[in-house]
């Protein structure tokens, strides 16, 4: 075995014995968003082994004084921002050539944990992604669930979603299909051998987990023939659908409300047509799931641009944070900070859907691995603060 490879095996660990060798910490905010439906004012959170242990009032006393405290002024702090699909530019990568149909392909396998994307990604808010197949086979493979770090990055969990494709790019002239039809008879005609036994092997598999329900199914589907193609594969073959891209959804809304469907957006852009950017509201009013994915750089930008057109800020700041956790059924561990999840959460100098609020640091398991600590108080202000907070 490479021997890059060898040590990527043993990140897990070696991050796990590190963490686990951390002392308490106390972090104090004006603002401490502990889900976008629960706001703390002079907040604080309690952070132990990269869990968060104590939210606010709860903090025991005893624990308050003998953690160390970082105290973040008037800054506010955020759930860490979670990515729901990214190949993180390694389409190449995570798509086989001479095939179309991989379902069984991980893309844990191709993870690099030091990736310079990845570790790229907490500078710009992002603690957790899913690491997903590439769009371009129509059955990709399994995604991953992976958090970069100060120095590598670490697989979280090893299989997510199955990621499909109906998109332009899993049609190659040079190889089958070539069509929108001939991709979902490639679909049905799998899926249903796999529901009467005629199929076996490991792709048979996925596709019969699937169908149990024990897998969830990503699909990728930006026009309106590709997104109602999806629909009836989830009808037909009774499985949820989570709609990657949905550039126009707005035409399908009907139909993706009566069939509980979620989606993923593409990144706005500010330049984009008033159509997509209306989208987001029009799917809150809808109440249909979704979230943001696209270019890492332009996450929180498309957040902001859906609230100028129209979204709230709460359900703005929830396609951020929960609603990518939940579609990744991850919402235990990431996408708030409540007790018992695990210490991601981003600092910004004020609201994070505020473009002009600066990046001020980036927490991933309790261990700061983008941007600075505060500067320490001098000592009789740091005591007064601590007699407040247990005031509090």
């Amino acid at each position: 075995m490479h021997l890059r490879s060898s040590l990527a095996l043993l990140v897990p660990f070696v991050v796990a014995v590190e963490r686990s060798a951390a002392q308490e910490l106390l972090l104090k905010a004006r603002r401490i968003v502990v889900a976008a439906d629960a706001v703390l004012t002079d907040g604080a959170l309690l952070v132990q082994q990269g869990k968060v242990v104590w939210v606010g009032t709860d903090i025991p006393a005893d624990a308050r004084s003998r953690a160390k405290a970082i105290d973040y002024g008037e800054a506010t702090i955020v759930p860490g921002f979670v990515l729901a699909e990214t190949t993180l530019d390694q389409d190449a990568d995570l798509a086989e050539g001479a095939l179309a149909f991989t379902p069984d392909l991980r893309a844990a396998e191709a993870f690099d944990p030091w990736d310079e994307r990845l570790l790229a990604l907490p500078a710009l808010g992002i603690t957790s992604c899913a690491f997903s197949p590439s769009p371009r086979n129509v059955a990709g493979g399994i995604a991953a669930f992976v958090k970069p770090g100060k120095d590598r990055g670490a697989i979280a969990a090893a299989e997510l979603h199955l990621s499909l494709s109906l998109t332009g790019a899993a049609r190659n002239p040079e190889r089958q299909p070539t069509s929108l039809m001939g991709a979902m008879d490639l679909l049905r005609t799998t899926f249903t051998a796999a529901r009467t036994g005629t199929r076996t092997g490991p792709d048979a598999a996925v596709m019969h987990q699937v169908l149990q329900g024990s897998r969830p199914v990503f699909v990728h589907a930006d026009t309106w023939a590709e997104i109602n193609a999806a629909l009836d594969l989830s009808r037909d073959f009774g499985f949820a659908v989570v709609l990657v891209g949905a550039r126009e959804a707005g035409k399908a809304l009907p139909r993706i409300v009566q069939q509980k469907a979620s989606v993923v957006l593409d990144t706005l852009v500010p330049e984009g047509r008033l159509e997509p950017l209306r989208l987001p509201a029009r799917l809150a009013e809808a109440g249909v799931p979704f979230c943001f994915a696209g270019q890492p750089e332009k996450l929180r930008l498309s957040a902001a641009l859906a609230v100028r057109n129209g979204l709230d800020r709460r359900t703005a700041l929830q396609a951020l944070t929960r609603m990518p956790a939940l579609l990744l059924d991850q919402q235990q561990v990431v996408g708030s900070l409540r007790q018992g999840s695990a210490a991601d959460f981003v600092v910004f100098t004020g609201d994070p859907l505020d473009l002009d609020a600066a990046h001020v640091a980036t927490w991933v398991d309790g261990v700061r691995i983008a941007g600075t600590d505060p500067a320490p108080k001098p000592a009789a202000s740091a005591a007064s603060a601590t007699v407040a907070g247990d005031r509090r």
